[in-house]
Order: C-alpha cells, then sequence, then structure tokens
C-alpha cells in the first residue's frame, strides 16, 4: 500500500521502489487482495500483510473492511493471520482493539530509531515517548509487536545503533526487522549525499555493526525476522549508494555467530579440538563466500574439526 496513509515523507523514503508497486487508490487495492484470496487453494496458510504506507493512518472504515476482508478466508484455511506495518505516532489503542475483534494480529511499528535527534533530521516527527506509548497500545491489546530499525540514518553512530538495540530488547518484541539505510533516487536523501551532507554506512561497517546487534537480540530471545531489504524489481536501478548486498542476511548471520562463538572461546581455560554446532547455522559459520575461514582456521578451526547436530546447543570438545 505504498504511501497509504503517509501525511509526510520521510528523507529516506522510496516506497514506490520498495515495495514494487506504483501508488494505488485504496478501493484498487481492496479489489486486488478480494481477487487474489478468492483465487488462492483452500488451507494454503497465507497471512495477509498491510505494508508500504501508514496502515492505521487510512480512514478507519477503510482499515476495517481491509482487516475483515482478510479474515472473511480464515475459515477455508486461505489465510491463517493478519498483520500491519505503521507508525508509532499513528497508534490508536481503542481503534487496534477493534482491529483485534476483526481478526488483527501483528503491528509492526516503523520505529527507526530511539534517538530523538537522529527521528529529527529524518523528519520522522515523532519522538522516543510515542514509540513507548505506541508498544505499550500494541501489547494491551493483546496484538502480536514487531519493531522495526533502520540503521544508518543521518546523525546515527554505531553507537547509537546498539543503544536503539538495548531499547527494543527492553520492549520485548516478538520480532524485529532491520533496515540497514539505503539512498535511493528522488529521495531527501539523494540529494544530501549529492551533496555530500550525508554518507551511507560502508558494507562491512554495517555487517560489523547489526551482526553485534542482532546477537543482542538473539540472546533476549527476539526473532528477527528480516535483515536487508527485498530485491523487488526495479530497486537496484533506483539505489544511488548504501550497504545494499543481496546476501547481507547471511553476511549479518555470519558476524553474530563469529561474535558469539569467540566469546564463548575465551571463556574457555582449556584448549578444544571439535565444535558441535546447531544444523542451523552449518550455512553461516565459514562466512559467505567463506570470508571467515581463515579466521576460524587460526583458531583450530577446520571443516574436519566442525560437526553439525540436530540439537538446538553449541559444544567445544
Amino acid at each position: 500500500m505504498p504511501f497509504a496513509g503517509c501525511k509526510s515523507r520521510c528523507v529516506y523514503c522510496s516506497q514506490t521502489v520498495q515495495t514494487g508497486t506504483a501508488e494505488s487508490q485504496l478501493k484498487n487495492i481492496y479489489i486486488f487482495l478480494q481477487q487474489a484470496l478468492e483465487d488462492a487453494e483452500d488451507n494454503a496458510g497465507y497471512e495477509v500483510a498491510f505494508y508500504g504506507g501508514t496502515f492505521t493512518a487510512i480512514p478507519f472504515e477503510w482499515q476495517k473492511r481491509f482487516v475483515a476482508l482478510a479474515s472473511e478466508f480464515a475459515l477455508s484455511g486461505k489465510v491463517i493471520g493478519v498483520r500491519c506495518s505503521t507508525r508509532p505516532d499513528a497508534v490508536n489503542s481503542e481503534q487496534l482493539r477493534e482491529l483485534k475483534e476483526l481478526g488483527l494480529k501483528t503491528v509492526e511499528l516503523g520505529v527507526q530509531s530511539y534517538n530523538n535527534k537522529v527521528l529529527s533530521i529524518s523528519k520522522r516527527d515523532y519522538t522516543q515517548e510515542s514509540i513507548v506509548s505506541a508498544c505499550n497500545a500494541v501489547r494491551k491489546n493483546s496484538l502480536e509487536l514487531g519493531i522495526q530499525l533502520l540503521p544508518g540514518l543521518p546523525g546515527m553512530d554505531k553507537k547509537i545503533f546498539l543503544d536503539d538495540v538495548k531499547k527494543t530488547c527492553a520492549l520485548s518484541p516478538a520480532v524485529v526487522r532491520l533496515y540497514p539505510c539505503l539512498v535511493f533516487k528522488n529521495t531527501i536523501l539523494a540529494s544530501w549525499y549529492t551533496r555530500g551532507e550525508f554518507a551511507p554506512w560502508e558494507l562491512n561497517d554495517t555487517v560489523e555493526a547489526l551482526g553485534s546487534g542482532l546477537l543482542m537480540l538473539w540472546q533476549d530471545g527476539i526473532r528477527v525476522i528480516r535483515i536487508g531489504v527485498a530485491q523487488e524489481d526495479g530497486l537496484t536501478d533506483s539505489l544511488v549508494a548504501g550497504p545494499f548486498h543481496p546476501a547481507i542476511g547471511n553476511m549479518v548471520r555470519s558476524e553474530a555467530l563469529r561474535c558469539f562463538l569467540v566469546e564463548k572461546m575465551e571463556t574457555l581455560s582449556r584448549p578444544f579440538s571439535r565444535l558441535l554446532l546447531p544444523r542451523r547455522y552449518q550455512g553461516e559459520l565459514w562466512g559467505y563466500k567463506g570470508a571467515y575461514k581463515k579466521f576460524w582456521g587460526e583458531r583450530g578451526l577446520s571443516p574436519s574439526t566442525v560437526v553439525s547436530w540436530n540439537l538446538p546447543i553449541f559444544q567445544m570438545d
């Protein structure tokens, strides 16, 4: 729902690119969704997600119509959940209660940062107080809370980002998304970049910062369900600058895993000859295209000394 409900445009915003669609009227979106759900197979188990704009800022009658439409297909098993994305300053507790009764399950808040200076520069027009209030409203209405962070915004450094992660952990969301700030054509940020007034984070610095933040979220039991923007059609053509990489999720998870294992190794009072790790991490231990093979080799790890197993724990023998 590109720009739907948005009363202003943030400095980095290029939703027409990031959602892969052009701006549409709500009626057309409704008809499209209705047709898509009617054509879906029974028991398909889809989750309907309203993204791209500020869902809770569109007219409330339309909010109810969209959620109710998606929920109509729950009995057939076509739909198993409904979620939306919105701004922290566009949350109304009473309206959330009604939407919950109609079938809304998850609310993801585009927090981006808790730092008031960063929020001001980015033209977000709300403060940390609004974020906390919105998170409390979502949880008060027994909705699943999601938080989206945007590391690399103007005025942000690694310290501020990790502080954002700490504040996120304190709010105990069910899920988090990490979207490194990119510069797209026809944005305010692009003009700042062209004039030398803004420099996006380098890819290596981004991977390092997000790896540290991801580990903090993992250790708090918070699921990170997205790292980096989805590569929609036209995205790379409109990209001006920034830490974009199609495998950034793998790179960040590998860095988080590296930080975790190094921390554990430093606590050992004895050498080890073998590492047993959960099978789910076997594709990330060595890093993207083997980037960490030399690093681990210098610490005694090689493909012959690493064993993956089905247990969800790490063990060093």
